[in-house]
């Protein structure tokens, strides 16, 4: 993919690498929406934000919602907000917490993981027929590249949000 040389913001030295970076991400995720809403959320009756809790709880299993929050970085509101109409859709359950009576621990239940599962092997599916020349070694080299990129933004971000709290600003 060839980028123009100049910069994206006038005024704001283009530095090629970093944006190069930044554009074949986004390039990225605009391809990967574009199969998810052609193909993939009409079928599988889950929003992109009820896949990100449900995959939160098959990964890590029962946890209280705050920590899920976390996990994805968005307010406890708003993942409340979600557990609640993915509880009465049949995706996940709600206990007491054991410990604090005041909180729930959430947990997949059967429908939600089923469902998470038939949406992750469609993505699969898709993947897989999109890059249908490339081989594993290839498809490894790729994911072990966007790990390491999203490992790096992410601890970038961490390390902001640390820095300005722990400073005061916002």
């Amino acid at each position: 993919m060839q980028l123009a040389q100049q910069a994206s913001v006038p005024g704001v030295e283009r530095d090629t690498p970093a944006q190069d970076v930044l554009e074949g991400v986004s390039s990225l995720i605009r391809a990967v929406r574009c199969i998810e809403h052609r193909h993939l959320w009409p079928d599988s009756g889950l929003r992109r934000a009820d896949a990100s809790v449900l995959k939160v709880l098959a990964k890590d299993g029962e946890q209280r919602g705050g920590e899920i929050a976390t996990k994805l970085g968005v307010d406890a509101s708003v993942v409340s907000r979600q557990l609640t109409t993915l509880e009465a859709d049949g995706l996940v359950s709600r206990r007491p917490d054991p410990a604090d009576a005041r909180v729930s621990l959430v947990a997949l239940s059967p429908i939600g993981r089923e469902r998470l599962e038939a949406l992750y092997a469609s993505y699969t599916q898709h993947l897989r027929s999109a890059l249908a020349d490339w081989n594993d070694d290839d498809m490894a080299a790729a994911a072990e590249t966007l790990h390491k990129v999203a490992g790096a933004v992410t601890e970038a971000a961490t390390s902001v949000r640390r820095t300005t709290t722990s400073t005061g600003e916002r």
